[in-house]
């Protein structure tokens, strides 16, 4: 066998496809009235589309906000305290969607405006339902091994949908690298919630950081300076960091075995490292 193809024996898998914590099978009926109030923005940022045409969808939409009020009510019910206040932000953001709908039904408002209710409610419906989900996962991880380089060059596909925000993250990649075991499909999503976490707080550049040792991997999300201009870039879609969101995530690392610091402007996460 060459030198090559030990090297690249030796090296860690890439984590096996399968879905992603963002669609759980019990959250399909939810994601497509997510997909509905997206459309809705659409069409109304959309002059060719008639105010009577959008009118005449608003019945379809508000089934949808049953569905999305039904998902929320049950995690508000249910008995993880982190599950229940995200449960409960949805459910009032459900309401501002019953608003937006009402205005659209009547017209009342110049369409610019419903548009931009529209898109802040879907993402923060979105978000919201991206916490019950990973929540979810961490009940009953499937862990793995994955290098900590891998896991932070991979949580850009790992946590995006093809909505929220694009973020260019710096990475200040682990020198040597290390195996951790864990489920990615956690982790990556928490990390991603430190990057949205430090974003929201007002960084103009967030970097990570991480960094390996013989016991354990951390990770640091901070704000960046001109000294990380030219480290690699990695885009992340990010949700907004809702109130809930750091409630949510302690909940998270505690259910994988992780070490979580959540301060007002930075994050560390640390995982252990496989002996």
């Amino acid at each position: 066998m060459s030198s090559e193809s030990h090297d690249r024996k030796d090296q860690p898998e890439p984590p096996a496809e399968r879905p992603s914590s963002r669609a759980p099978s019990a959250w399909g009926a939810a994601r497509d009235a997510l997909a509905s109030v997206h459309n809705l923005e659409a069409l109304l940022r959309n002059e060719r589309v008639p105010s009577r045409t959008i009118g005449e969808l608003v019945p379809e939409l508000r089934v949808g906000a049953g569905v999305l009020r039904q998902a929320f009510e049950k995690a508000r019910d249910g008995a993880d305290a982190a599950a229940v206040a995200v449960g409960k932000y949805g459910l009032a953001r459900v309401d501002a969607l019953d608003q937006l709908l009402d205005a659209a039904a009547s017209s009342s408002e110049k369409r610019e405006d419903l548009a931009g209710r529209a898109r802040v409610v879907a993402e923060e419906l979105e978000a919201s339902a991206d916490l019950l989900a990973v929540l979810e996962r961490s009940a009953a991880p499937s862990p793995t091994e994955v290098s900590a380089d891998l896991l932070v060059r991979e949580t850009g596909r790992l946590w995006g949908s093809g909505r929220g925000r694009e973020l260019p993250v710096r990475f200040d990649a682990p020198a040597p690298d290390g195996v951790i075991r864990t489920d990615p499909y956690v982790a990556g999503p928490l990390l991603a919630l430190l990057v949205a976490h430090v974003h929201a707080a007002g960084a103009p550049i967030v970097v990570v950081r991480a960094r390996c040792t013989q016991a354990r991997a951390t990770f640091v999300v901070a704000p960046g300076d001109s000294s990380d201009a030219a480290r690699p870039v990695i885009a992340m879609r990010v949700m907004p960091s809702v109130p809930p969101t750091e409630r949510a995530a302690r909940r998270v690392a505690e259910q994988i075995g992780a070490e979580l610091e959540w301060s007002p402007t930075r994050g560390t996460l640390a995982l252990p490292i496989v002996p």
